[in-house]
């Protein structure tokens, strides 16, 4: 898990819905721009759709975030970015996850 302060609130996720898409093989991004002088924050959604049960959508949830943790680093402009993967992020490598992530960051311009 993140720390609180890079977590998306419910009040940054509204403009989300204004926001871009990205799509990849294993997972999609919303972002947006954050307003001036604010830090990236980070979201990681798992419908229901993609797994019925619970255990399985944290699992892929805690997943995505040790992940986040790592490639935070590499995004230059400040943005909301919620992650929405789907159910293949449960069973593949973290790397697979990591290459993806990094990749669809690069894709949103959000990463050098």
């Amino acid at each position: 898990m993140l720390p609180k302060s890079e977590r998306l609130s419910v009040r940054d996720i509204g403009p989300l819905a204004r926001g871009r898409s990205v799509f990849g093989a294993r997972m999609s991004l919303r972002y947006v721009m954050a307003p001036s002088g604010k830090i990236s924050k980070f979201s990681v959604s798992v419908s229901k759709k993609t797994t019925r049960r619970a255990v399985d959508r944290n699992r892929i949830k805690r997943r995505v975030y040790a992940v986040l943790r790592e490639v935070k680093k590499e995004i230059k402009k400040p943005a909301f970015i919620m992650v929405m993967p789907k159910e293949e992020c449960r069973t593949i490598p973290v790397a697979q996850i990591r290459d993806e992530l990094t990749l669809i960051f690069k894709k949103a311009g959000l990463s050098a």
